[in-house]
């Protein structure tokens, strides 16, 4: 028996309820799964270099859209970094559990990966991309928490040297929220 001896004790009693009761299936049907299924987040990218010094931050805006019927997970995703300029990223990801392919929609990437739980509910991946432009290797991992969506990432030259560092955290927020600032930004990068 769990003892909640302080507001820290309930806290986190009731955060595990809600977590372990967002990736489990309801068996009796009463709460009928959506396909695709759409998430969306605000998330901080910080980049450095091996020996972590900052190169930079950016805030990100994404859209995750999971299509269990076709197996396929897309991310539209648009940064703005310190000087306000924006970068659009799209990739799609073919699972065939528990590997997938990935590529980005403008070709300059792909590569594979592999998912870690249970079918569709999975809580990690880890991935290794080739770059056509610039040429490189990135190699990853990435992990859902109660708050959203953790990226640890580092992208090696193609002479295998490590460049770079990436350290995300991506959070849930809502539609509402996502449609609002994406149009924000839209609007603030076509000035």
């Amino acid at each position: 028996m769990i003892l909640l001896k302080t507001p820290l004790h309930f806290f986190l009693a009731i955060s595990v309820i809600i977590v372990i009761s967002s990736f489990s299936k309801d068996d009796d049907g009463k709460k009928p799964e959506t396909d695709p299924t759409v998430y969306y987040y605000i998330g901080e990218v910080k980049i450095m270099t091996p020996d972590s010094i900052p190169l930079g931050t950016y805030v990100a805006l994404s859209k995750q859209t999971i299509n269990k019927k076709e197996s396929i997970i897309s991310m539209q995703s648009i940064s703005i970094d310190q000087k306000g300029e924006t970068k659009e990223y799209n990739y799609i990801m073919s699972i065939n559990d528990p590997n997938f392919v990935i590529r980005d929609v403008d070709s300059t990437y792909s590569g594979i990966g592999k998912l870690h739980g249970k079918a569709w509910k999975w809580l990690s991946w880890n991935y290794d991309i080739q770059y056509r432009n610039p040429v490189g290797r990135m190699v990853g991992k990435d992990f859902v928490s109660l708050w959203g969506l953790m990226v640890n990432k580092d992208f090696y030259g193609g002479d295998g040297k490590k460049l770079m560092h990436y350290h995300e955290r991506h959070n849930f927020i809502t539609k509402e929220q996502f449609e609002i600032l994406y149009l924000q930004v839209l609007k603030g990068s076509s000035k």
